[in-house]
């Protein structure tokens, strides 16, 4: 990677690497908004919260058959993530084998208006994306 910061003797590779994180803190202290922003940059974050308020409550196995081409990795990582932010609730039931369901929390519910506003500007301007793209590489 290559340090952002002019060139200097008093740069070392470690020391951008240092000023860059500090940067980002300094960006989310200034932007509460930065990490829920970077988190909704996720390509798995809303189309598995959306799968779960479809279906709720929902399993792992469930949610992995019905979101095409997400590995189990990519998908427990994503679970975890919602549900330490609140976003989602995991609960574990002591049977035998032992069953996880997760379900979309309150919080998560002030969310889906928002995500379904998107999904819907992205219907709605699809064709005009695609042609923007399409003028620009030709």
């Amino acid at each position: 990677m290559v340090c952002p910061l002019p060139k200097s003797p008093f740069y070392s590779l470690s020391t951008c690497f240092a000023l860059m994180a500090m940067a980002k803190k300094l960006d989310y202290e200034y932007c509460k908004a930065a990490p829920m922003l970077e988190w909704l940059g996720n390509k798995w974050a809303l189309v598995v919260l959306v799968k779960i308020s479809e279906n709720e409550p929902v399993r792992f196995n469930e949610l992995y058959r019905n979101i095409p081409s997400v590995s189990e990795k990519v998908l427990s990582q994503v679970l975890r993530q919602l549900a330490t932010d609140g976003i989602i609730r995991r609960e574990l039931f002591p049977d035998v084998p032992p069953r996880t369901e997760y379900s979309v929390t309150d919080l998560g519910k002030t969310l889906l208006p928002h995500v379904e506003a998107l999904i819907n500007w992205g219907r709605e301007n699809f064709d005009q994306i695609m042609s923007n793209r399409q003028n620009i590489l030709s």
